[in-house]
């Protein structure tokens, strides 16, 4: 077990950068995809459609939206404290919510873990690796299509000329 010596807020700057840029570096291969899809699908009017300005949007737009996926563990989206006993109060009756025994052990404090908090895991993991997984894929298949397809025209047109 690795452990952490520089304090909480380190801890916390630490896992978001780290969340940052691992969720920037893969949106960027998307970015790479749909780039090389209208290279290769649109090669005539590909300098006109992916300009050095739109090129630049979609840059700053990807670090951006991979910021606000590691951005919410560091305003407060992390696994809830665990609640003493709660009391309810219905008609003339008092519930009580009592903790389970034994109680869960505390996180250590000199670890530096990520939240497991389920909400913010799916997210995270939705937007740092699965839907650009799926953006990658679709981008590559058309491209792979498309090779085929030109292969195929080239063929038939050697055949042709061939022919004569």
């Amino acid at each position: 077990m690795l452990v952490w010596i520089f304090g909480d807020v380190w801890c916390r700057i630490w896992l978001a950068v780290d969340v940052w840029m691992c969720t920037a570096s893969i949106l960027n291969l998307c970015a790479i995809s749909l780039d090389r899809y209208v290279a290769v699908t649109r090669p005539v009017t590909y300098p006109s459609i992916m300009s050095t300005r739109r090129a630049k949007s979609l840059i700053a737009g990807l670090w951006v939206l991979s910021f606000v996926i590691c951005f919410p563990p560091l305003v407060g989206w992390k696994e809830q404290k665990v609640k003493e006993n709660v009391y309810y109060q219905y008609g003339n009756y008092t519930l009580v919510s009592v903790t389970p025994s034994p109680a869960p052990p505390l996180p250590c404090p000199w670890t530096c873990e990520l939240t497991n908090d389920a909400g913010y895991v799916v997210y995270s993991a939705l937007g740092s690796f699965y839907i650009p997984m799926f953006v990658m894929l679709f981008f590559y298949w058309r491209i792979y299509r498309a090779a085929v397809r030109t292969t195929r025209a080239i063929n038939q047109g050697f055949r042709t000329t061939k022919a004569y």
